[in-house]
């Protein structure tokens, strides 16, 4: 695999679709979330992040009034990331909480924007589910500012740069050298294929080896606390 999984997505319908789309990664009673996810927050409380983001764009709007520009005002609060990992990947809490503080570094350099002013406008969460996966939603508005360059192909391009870093930092997990369940010799048991897999790929003829993620290359199974509010840069 080149990359990680990372999935960019606009937050549409302004007030509605933003106090929606938080209420959602947050539910855990919602069917989607309900005995198969286990939600854990990493930075920003819903009601904080939502807070700040439409008072953002109403000053931003109110702004624009008073100026006598023309235009039209903001129908998308924010631009969503969601970093997936395949299902035979885990990740502790803590793995899961330093891959968040990395893409989080970087994205800030990325917008050139101050990590605290970041901080204040941004949410990030983990579910811990088959695929495990964390959500960072970010203001398009920061400090009064329309920051076009997140929904652009270069923040994308970057954050799945930036996921690949820091899982490979964090996990010793490196997607280059990933071969998909899917794509792995079905006559091998998985244990099998995992303990002999040098042996099983040269015979193959593969060009990569995979990379285990055992218990040897992953940290202690430590866990973010439970009402985690802030992301310490």
């Amino acid at each position: 695999m080149k990359n990680w999984t990372v999935i960019a997505e606009p937050v549409r319908d302004e007030h509605s679709g933003i106090c929606s789309y938080l209420n959602y990664l947050t539910a855990k009673n919602h069917k989607n979330h309900r005995g198969i996810t286990r939600i854990i927050p990493i930075h920003n409380s819903v009601e904080r992040y939502i807070n700040n983001c439409i008072s953002e764009v109403t000053q931003r709007n109110l702004k624009r009034a008073k100026s006598k520009k023309g235009g039209r005002n903001i129908t998308s609060y924010a631009q969503s990331f969601v970093f997936t990992l395949p299902p035979d990947i885990k990740l502790s809490d803590l793995q899961w909480y330093q891959v968040s503080k990395h893409i989080f570094s970087d994205l800030s350099d990325y917008l050139l924007v101050d990590k605290e002013q970041l901080l204040k406008s941004s949410f990030i969460n983990l579910h811990d589910q088959k695929n495990q996966h964390i959500n960072l939603v970010v203001n398009k508005v920061i400090n009064g500012e329309v920051k076009r360059e997140i929904q652009r192909k270069g923040a994308l391009k970057l954050l799945k740069k930036s996921f690949n870093a820091a899982v490979l930092k964090y996990s010793n997990i490196n997607c280059l050298n990933y071969v998909p369940e899917t794509q792995r010799t079905k006559r091998y048991s998985p244990f099998y294929f995992n303990e002999n897999k040098a042996e099983i790929n040269a015979k193959n003829s593969a060009d990569i080896e995979i990379v285990s993620g055992g218990a040897e290359n992953n940290l202690p199974n430590q866990t973010i606390k439970k009402r985690a509010r802030r992301l310490q840069c």
